[in-house]
């Protein structure tokens, strides 16, 4: 037992005083030389003294020493309270281990980490020992004896808990240890860290599947700079994790949404927390790919924004997989066309959008006589002829026509720019005149043809179901005709198409049999009179008709695209002609012949060649060709018609542009067209010089013309009056029949002639 300094000092103190008061009192008394009796008295007197001194001394020294001990006790009252406060504030417990008497003390807030009293708990490390989980036993005992030099421990284990569970503890204390170095006392303190254990397992597990997760995921803080990017961001986007930190998400915009879709992404961002949907990125590589993303808004404590979180997959395959999916459901799988859903889809999408003035045209298509061929011959022979079929009419479609397979042997055929009966009859004929060719399948030659019925809209009250409905009654009509025909729900249309029909077989015959003629006008100088060339007009001698009109039969060719071989006819025609009049050596002869271009060889690609080759063919000097471009045709792709007149230009040909103020084209585009000519239409010149509209017309076109140093040429002249004023107001050139009607190849005759009935077209 250690003895106390403190209470050895005060007990030799006391002795040696007493001591000293003993042998000092009594040499002094015994130096007075007192009587016995009186010795005696001042004996007692000196030990009464003696112990009322000591009694006086000891009094105030058990008094100080109580004061000490009560501010000593205040003071470890009011830490112990500064100690439990911050115990329980922390909701730690307090465990304090006696080696020498192998006792431990716990806290109650020790115990209540457990749900027990002090009591249940106990006060030995045995006691406490039972409580460890089986599989943290070993390594908690061990702990406690394996101390740093320091007496530092610390050790995490789990204690069972009053209901069954265990409680994962964190203990941290410290040993301490005597003046001889050892230990007297090993206390510390006990945190449940079950919860944080929790949260720590979550964080692991939710960092686990930050990095594994196949979505990309982006943090930005609230100023929208990135703050971190996991692997599958890398993945998908091609970017690095150093490459975005510090950059912003607009890096990744594609440029396909604007700036409403944006607004509306922000929107609800602040309004909602969260938004999600279709977003269109750029890759690293500057690929564009759709992505699913769902971006949330995370906030503080205060409610204040703090972070935004996007989560997206890319969706590229899907979206592929899904057109695929939607090709499958609206296309026939044998032929690779449209199936019956997709067309009914277009046709109703079309009957929706006609109007009187676009309108449109449902053809079904039955092939004759098709189940005898896959009777005979078996279903292959028979898909691999529909499959040719479908090829032979998909080589006719243009723009604006659906054509489907609509099951078996039917097919059908939506026009959406069929503008009359005629139109519509000149595509039916093209499709059975596609089917006129045999097939070569598997060694067997097969021939074909169909029956087509014709519905055109739009009509009062009409319908998906009822144009489908009148279209199929059309057909019945045309197989109940014979077959291999077409016909109109309405019976009068299809006898009109009929007549359309027959009227391009012939032209095709005249073209076949050299029943074209070529008529020049004469083209005079307004202010001479002179003769300064002639316009080729293409005629049509029929063998029983006689002259067939231009007005009936051009406009035919327009339609079935007869006009370019016609033109392409003419042009070699007039060229040969011009020839022959330069070889007359006459001075009444054009000095030039000029040569209508429609709107279908013009917008065809390699005109200027065609041009070189038959100047090339017949001689003719380039200078004395001129070719007359309307002004509707220019304009129709005024960027490519620039480069073929300037192609064209390049020849030595002059050019002209045709039917000038009917095409609303722009004038910043006319002055950069490289002509020599505008042709005033002859709409403007019929009402001068009376209509005061026409006078304005003309007189701006003539200044206009001047202005860009152009020569201005006016067609229908038929009145000398015309002619005069023309002459006043500058006009340079006049055609028309004050001047002459077209006539076969001789030179035209100078000077005016006679005005007499039209019986030509230019």
């Amino acid at each position: 037992m250690r003895m106390d300094a403190g209470a050895l000092r005060l007990t030799l103190g006391y002795l040696l005083l007493a001591t000293l008061w003993v042998l000092l009192s009594d040499r002094l008394l015994a130096g007075l030389d007192l009587s016995v009796e009186r010795l005696e008295q001042l004996q007692s007197l000196k030990g009464v003294a003696f112990v009322a001194v000591t009694g006086i001394w000891l009094y105030l020294l058990l008094h100080c020493h109580a004061l000490a001990r009560e501010q000593s006790w205040l003071k470890l009252k009011a830490n112990t309270e500064r100690l439990n406060l911050a115990l329980d504030a922390a909701q730690d417990g307090l465990w304090d281990w006696d080696p020498g008497r192998r006792q431990v003390f716990f806290s109650p807030s020790y115990a209540a980490l457990l749900g027990l009293s002090q009591a249940e708990l106990g006060t030995t490390r045995e006691a406490w020992a039972a409580r460890l989980h089986p599989d943290d036993c070993e390594n908690a005992l061990h702990a406690l004896l394996a101390l740093d030099r320091h007496g530092h421990y610390q050790d995490t284990h789990r204690l069972r808990h009053r209901d069954g569970s265990y409680r994962w503890i964190l203990a941290r204390g410290r040993l301490l240890l005597d003046g001889q170095g050892q230990p007297y006392r090993f206390l510390g303190i006990a945190s449940d860290i079950t919860q944080r254990r929790a949260d720590e397992e979550s964080l692991r597990q939710a960092a686990a599947v930050f990095d594994a997760t196949h979505e990309g995921v982006l943090v930005t803080d609230r100023d929208q700079v990135v703050v971190h990017v996991n692997p599958a961001f890398t993945r998908i986007t091609g970017y690095s994790a150093e490459e975005m930190l510090g950059q912003q998400p607009s890096l990744l915009k594609s440029g396909r949404h604007d700036s409403a879709f944006y607004h509306a992404l922000w929107n609800a961002l602040q309004s909602r927390g969260a938004w999600s949907g279709e977003v269109w990125n750029r890759r690293k590589s500057g690929e564009i790919y759709p992505q699913w993303q769902s971006i949330r808004a995370i906030r503080d404590e205060s409610g204040q924004i703090s972070h935004y979180v996007a989560v997206f997959s890319d969706i590229s395959v899907l979206k592929r997989s899904q057109n695929e999916l939607d090709y499958l459901a609206h296309h026939d799988p044998l032929c690779n066309l449209p199936n019956r859903l997709l067309f009914t889809e277009r046709v109703e999408h079309a009957l929706e959008r006609a109007s009187p003035e676009q309108p449109g045209a449902v053809l079904l298509i039955d092939l004759d006589h098709f189940k005898h061929i896959n009777e005979s011959l078996g279903h292959n022979v028979g898909d691999l002829l529909l499959k040719a079929v479908g090829e032979r009419f998909s080589g006719l479609l243009s723009k604006g026509m659906t054509l489907a397979r609509l099951g078996g042997d039917e097919f059908g055929l939506l026009c959406e720019h069929c503008q009359d009966p005629a139109q519509a009859a000149g595509v039916a004929q093209r499709l059975l005149s596609c089917l006129g060719k045999p097939y070569q399948l598997n060694g067997h030659e097969l021939y074909l043809s169909a029956s087509i019925g014709i519905r055109l809209f739009p009509k009062d009250s009409d319908s998906l179901e009822r144009v489908l409905r009148d279209a199929d009654s059309a057909l019945f009509k045309a197989k109940s005709s014979g077959r291999e025909s077409y016909a109109f729900y309405a019976e009068e249309l299809t006898e009109f198409a009929r007549l359309r029909i027959e009227l391009v077989s012939a032209l095709h015959h005249a073209l076949e049999h050299d029943e074209l003629r070529v008529h020049y006008q004469p083209l005079h100088d307004l202010a001479d009179g002179a003769l300064i060339g002639a316009e080729a007009l293409v005629r049509w001698q029929h063998p029983q008709r006689g002259l067939v009109p231009p007005g009936e039969f051009i406009p035919v060719a327009e339609d079935s695209g007869l006009i370019g071989a016609i033109d392409a006819w003419v042009l070699e025609q007039a060229c040969r002609q011009m020839v022959r009049w330069q070889a007359q050596a006459q001075e009444q002869v054009p000095r030039f012949v000029a040569v209508n271009v429609s709107s279908r060889l013009f917008g065809r690609e390699g005109l200027d060649r065609q041009v070189a080759k038959v100047l090339n063919d017949t001689g003719l000097d380039p200078g004395r060709l001129e070719l007359e471009v309307t002004e509707s045709a220019i304009m129709a792709n005024p960027d490519a018609a620039l480069g073929l007149l300037h192609r064209l230009r390049a020849l030595g040909v002059r050019l002209a542009i045709d039917d000038f103020g009917t095409g609303y084209s722009s004038l910043a585009r006319l002055k950069r067209l490289p002509v020599h000519k505008l042709k005033l239409d002859q709409s403007f010149v019929r009402g001068l010089p009376h209509d005061a509209d026409d006078v304005a017309i003309t007189r701006a076109v003539v200044a206009l013309g001047h202005s860009l140093e152009l020569k201005v040429l006016a067609e229908g002249i038929e009145q000398p009056e015309q002619v005069k004023f023309l002459r006043q107001i500058g006009c340079d050139y006049g055609q028309g029949y004050h001047f002459g009607r077209p006539q076969p190849a001789v030179a035209p005759a100078p000077g005016p002639q006679p005005v007499c009935c039209s019986s030509g077209h230019d």
